[in-house]
């Protein structure tokens, strides 16, 4: 692998905001894709917590920021901030990636990509007429439902802690799929549901959640899961979700897999060329 260029006037800068972003391994995948290609280019993290994001917004866009990644909390928020949403992202709701052209902000979405990419290619699960639980109907949780609909699960039932949250994914899941079977329950409803596949899309499990490091929303084994478990938090590599479906003997991945492809769809995005994906993984912890 090539060594990093020093860092000059011409150097194009790239990054991820969010709140918290200390632990992000997307600096060290997007650098080793820039170094691979010989890129003069550096990403770099920003924390910017949310009542700071239309200021930080302003700011990289100032400053001459080739393009950013948007991680939690802020998917949703930045969307009235940018300049043009391209149509899959508008259709979603959320925003991940950004690249600047000229003086305007363009955002698009690249969770689903990855998610579905990793579903396939990590997990060799295929998504037609089964049965999907979704935890979480955040700015991940569209992109990962809208994603799944669109390759042909035949039901999603999404469960969240705040119910008006869930069923506002709902409704809007309905209006593009009117034919899908999809419904909001609590976390206590998903006992016995047994759906072939259970994915995490919140933050409970991760390293830096202030309030659930240490937790899971729901009970894999009251669940009844039929097939695999995924859960997209990658900081610990194993959270107690995954944990408990190793200890059940399900097949089940992290979010290490969705992070590398989603980051290539935004490697993409920012260059127009194609990812390197091996030396982006390389530079990833083993799943």
């Amino acid at each position: 692998m090539r060594e990093p260029p020093a860092i000059s006037g011409a150097t194009r800068l790239y990054g991820i905001i969010g709140d918290p972003v200390q632990a992000s391994l997307s600096p060290a995948m997007q650098n080793a894709a820039f170094r691979a290609l010989g890129i003069d280019a550096v990403y770099v993290p920003f924390p910017v917590a949310a009542d700071r994001l239309a200021a930080a917004v302003r700011g990289l866009a100032a400053l001459g920021v080739e393009g950013f990644n948007v991680t939690v909390p802020h998917k949703q928020a930045i969307l009235p901030l940018l300049d043009r949403i391209l149509p899959d992202a508008q259709a979603l709701g959320a925003v991940n990636t950004v690249r600047r052209e000229g003086a305007r902000l363009i955002g698009t979405n690249t969770d689903g990509e990855g998610f579905l990419l990793s579903l396939r290619r990590d997990l060799g699960w295929a998504s037609q007429r089964k049965h999907v639980l979704l935890l979480g109907a955040g700015g991940s949780a569209r992109a990962i439902a809208f994603c799944l609909l669109n390759a042909g699960v035949a039901r999603l039932s999404i469960a969240n802690r705040t119910a008006e949250r869930a069923a506002t994914l709902v409704a809007d899941a309905r209006t593009r799929y009117p034919a899908a079977a999809v419904e909001a329950l609590s976390p206590e409803a998903a006992a016995g549901l047994a759906p072939d596949l259970v994915v995490n899309s919140t933050t409970l499990g991760m390293a830096s959640s202030p309030t659930g490091a240490g937790r899971s929303l729901v009970d894999l084994a009251r669940v009844g899961v039929r097939e695999a478990v995924v859960d997209i938090v990658y900081n610990p590599i194993e959270t107690p979700l995954l944990a408990q479906a190793r200890s059940l003997g399900l097949p089940r991945a992290n979010g290490l897999g969705m992070l590398l492809y989603q980051g290539g769809a935004a490697f993409r995005f920012w260059t127009d060329r194609e990812p390197p994906l091996e030396a982006m993984r390389a530079a990833l912890p083993a799943p």
